[in-house]
């Protein structure tokens, strides 16, 4: 990734992924708008780095990617946040469980997506989107998670083909783990859960 970028926004920047991206960014002298909604992470980030800016809100509610993106305007845009799956075997949840992702991480997708192409974002502007792994193996005990992922990978690509039918120039990249990520809160939880219903240890 370039880092000629002037001003990153890094949506779900407090925790994870997002929180060691958002401090390299802003160590590397990128100005850093960092959006989730724990206020209590987002104020230990702001202390770690001198060009961290935090903003508390819920990225998935309606309106907010709009409003992030036309007040914010990044050349550089990460969507990094989203709900955490409940991790139990399908039978064990409800629709809620199930869908929760459905309606954070891929809604978050969709809204930026759609926020990035009709502003629109300014021309070079980069749209990086994490996915999963489980978008391409599936994810037994995460519900709707794994079928979530895959459609927030579609939308990288469905963004592309508009932003190249527009000719807006936006560059929009979909980045797919195919592990779990040690020292994450998800990648323990799960590989403890995955572990266990295979009878092993972690």
């Amino acid at each position: 990734m370039s880092l000629d970028y002037q001003q990153a926004l890094v949506i779900g920047g407090s925790s994870g992924v997002g929180r060691e991206l958002s401090l390299n960014l802003a160590k590397k002298g990128v100005h850093t708008i960092v959006a989730a909604r724990g206020a209590a992470g987002l104020a230990q980030l702001a202390g770690e780095a001198a060009n961290i800016e935090t903003v508390a809100i819920d990225a998935s509610r309606d309106g907010a990617a709009g409003e992030l993106l036309a007040t914010h305007k990044p050349d550089l845009l990460v969507l990094a946040g989203g709900q955490r799956p409940k991790i139990a075997a399908v039978h064990e949840m409800g629709w809620e469980d199930f869908s929760a992702t459905w309606n954070s991480d891929t809604k978050m997708a969709f809204e930026f997506t759609k926020a990035a192409l009709t502003l629109p974002l300014a021309e070079g502007a980069t749209i990086v989107s994490f996915s999963s792994g489980a978008a391409l193996a599936g994810s037994p005990l995460s519900g709707g998670y794994a079928g979530a992922k895959r459609m927030q990978h579609f939308l990288v690509n469905y963004g592309q083909r508009e932003a190249d039918r527009l000719g807006l120039g936006l560059n929009f990249l979909s980045i797919i783990p195919k592990q779990l990520i040690a020292g994450t809160d998800i990648g323990k939880e799960a590989s403890a859960a995955y572990a266990a219903s295979a009878g092993i240890d972690v």
